[in-house]
């Protein structure tokens, strides 16, 4: 049997814990640590840079603060075609009303002047006018300047005409008028002082026609729907300036 020999002890070398090692180690370590918190703090530092750049309160929810409030719809206007398609239309159309009225009213009532027809509120009666709607006096000439300047106001508002009740009755101011001038230009004794055709007869108002109608009724619905208008519009303008004004709610800050 062979004696068992002495024990050598092992020759691999002892890991060396030097000073060195052990700063780097920790330094590492510790600098990891570090720099959640650092990221996190800059990351929130960014936000309330992104906040306070669009004007929200830091920590709101709501809308932020330098944004506009939504304001009310406004009304939808009408395509400027169709205003002037429904001017011009009921314009043409009362236009050849009332000369077809005067036509039949020259053919079928007395040349005395005497009442024609008698319908009980009113009667037809063939009268020939050398003034202005209802007798109203003028010199030759007058009412075609006063034709013109009708018809310029009425194309200069066109534009900014939205509502097709404003349409019709600038057209029944317009009809009513060119019903008028072509009496001036066409009857006797000629231009430009013709006798314009009135044979609508209330017994207690000037005898009148078909224009004369159109121009009163037009102006006078003119009148209520502008004021109408103007109202709305200053309603609406309060409103908007009142959701400009309105700030909104915004929650406290989280702490």
């Amino acid at each position: 049997m062979v004696a068992p020999g002495p024990v050598v002890p092992s020759c691999a070398p002892a890991p060396v814990h030097s000073p060195a090692m052990s700063a780097t180690s920790t330094d590492t370590t510790g600098g990891a640590a570090d720099e959640q918190p650092a990221s996190r703090w800059r990351a929130r530092l960014q936000e309330r840079g992104r906040e306070r750049d669009s004007g929200a309160t830091p920590g709101s929810t709501g809308t932020p603060a330098g944004a506009t409030a939504p304001e009310p719809p406004s009304r939808r206007a009408l395509p400027g075609r169709l205003v002037k398609v429904t001017t011009f239309g009921v314009a043409a159309i009362w236009l050849l009303l009332d000369q077809a009225t005067k036509v039949l009213a020259v053919a079928q009532l007395p040349a005395t002047g005497i009442v024609g027809v008698e319908l009980g509120f009113v009667d037809l009666r063939l009268v020939r006018n050398p003034g202005g709607a209802f007798g109203i006096p003028g010199f030759p000439g007058l009412f075609l300047v006063v034709t013109l300047l009708v018809l310029v106001l009425v194309v200069r508002a066109l534009p900014r005409t939205d509502r097709l009740s404003l349409a019709v009755v600038y057209g029944l101011v317009t009809g009513g008028a060119l019903g008028n001038v072509t009496d001036r230009l066409l009857r006797d004794p000629g231009f430009p002082s013709g006798h314009v055709v009135d044979f609508i007869d209330l017994g207690w108002w000037p005898v009148f026609n078909l224009a004369d109608v159109g121009i009163v009724v037009g102006a006078v619905g003119i009148a209520i729907l502008l004021t109408i208008v103007d109202r709305e519009e200053r309603a609406a303008e309060a409103e908007r300036a009142q959701h400009r004004s309105v700030r909104p709610e915004t929650s406290a800050p989280a702490r």
